[in-house]
């Protein structure tokens, strides 16, 4: 039995009210409490679409109830950061996080700014560290509502309809769909170390290798064949060029 599968029958057994309550409090806490690493969150909310394909709550109080508390939860981690600063980080639920996490999410925000808010809703870690980094290294707070706002409203009712959709398709065919989707990525992970190899390749036949220190300059006089050609920059690419 997969986690969906545990979920939707925990789940399936709980009032409507209580239902969307847990599911609100999952997503909510996912961010304002640094729960991210361990709820579920993307899963609730798929299960979430299940049950309302299967009529166990309305979709439209649905997608209102779990768009409001990511969106709650993501302004409780920026108010975090903004009040605690590196005092959050240096915490014991800080340090359990792991320093290298906060690297990433600190890497993003520096390169991305309010854009990182953005993109940080599509990932994991970044999605319950970014609005902590947000708030601490000072982003202002128009900018990160604003872009957290356009994040939340599209990533939840997204992953809620996608779990609605998929509970109108025969049974093995969500199965066929996530093993096609595993077997695209890989071909375009591999079809990109081609292109970077290829790359290299090119600027190792392109370049030029730099004269050593403490050779000798070359003597006045005519040169002998071959004298100051460009040489391969790696061993081997010469046979490549």
């Amino acid at each position: 039995m997969t986690l969906l599968d545990s979920l939707v029958d925990r789940f399936d057994t709980l009032p409507p009210g209580l239902l969307l309550l847990v599911a609100a409090a999952v997503l909510a806490a996912e961010v304002g409490l640094l729960a991210g690493l361990v709820l579920p969150a993307a899963t609730t909310m798929l299960t979430v679409g299940l049950l309302a394909r299967a009529g166990r709550v309305d979709l439209g109080v649905a997608l209102a109830v779990t768009t409001a508390a990511a969106f709650a939860g993501d302004q409780l981690g920026y108010l975090e950061g903004r009040l605690l600063g590196p005092r959050l980080r240096r915490g014991p639920v800080g340090r359990w996080v792991g320093e290298r996490r906060w690297r990433r999410a600190e890497a993003l925000v520096a390169s991305r700014g309010g854009t990182a808010v953005l993109l940080g809703r599509w990932t994991a870690f970044a999605r319950t560290l970014v609005p902590r980094v947000a708030g601490a290294a000072g982003l202002p707070y128009r900018r990160f509502v604003l872009f957290d706002g356009v994040a939340v409203a599209v990533w939840v009712p997204g992953t809620v309809l996608a779990g609605w959709a998929a509970g109108g398709l025969p049974p093995g065919l969500p199965a066929v769909a996530g093993v096609a989707v595993v077997v695209a990525v890989a071909v375009a992970v591999a079809l990109r170390r081609r292109r970077v190899r290829r790359r290299g390749v090119r600027r190792a036949c392109s370049g030029r290798v730099p004269a050593r220190r403490g050779s000798t300059r070359r003597r006045p006089g005519p040169r002998r064949p071959g004298e100051g050609r460009t040489a391969p920059v790696r061993r081997g690419a010469v046979d490549r060029c």
